[in-house]
């Protein structure tokens, strides 16, 4: 990764649930560039699409890609009823015999 491609992924980490468009991200890496050519980073972007750093929506807007094992939407679906949570066990601490389960070890 090169020095424009660092810049592009801390502006985008700082913004992690938002989608920024092109001109923004080329206005704030370069003024000088954007002056001459207001989409000059689109081609690195698109770059780093293809690579999976960033992730776009169908208006061309970017954004850092979410990990694909994120644990927040997890915890928010706890709270939403009806949304649906896959193969998955809750364990709580009420349920679990600490005796028990040291007896058991060896």
């Amino acid at each position: 990764m090169n020095i424009e491609e660092n810049k592009i992924l801390e502006f985008l980490r700082v913004r992690p649930n938002l989608f920024v468009s092109v001109l923004e991200i080329s206005k704030f890496l370069d003024r000088k560039k954007f002056e001459s050519d207001r989409t000059w980073s689109r081609p690195l972007l698109r770059r780093m699409e293809l690579e999976g750093q960033i992730e776009a929506n169908p208006f061309g807007e970017y954004r850092v890609k979410k990990p694909e094992h994120d644990t927040n939407f997890f915890k928010q679906a706890l709270g939403q009823p009806g949304i649906k949570l896959g193969d998955t066990t809750i364990v709580l601490l009420d349920d679990f015999d600490l005796e028990v389960a040291l007896s058991s070890n060896p």
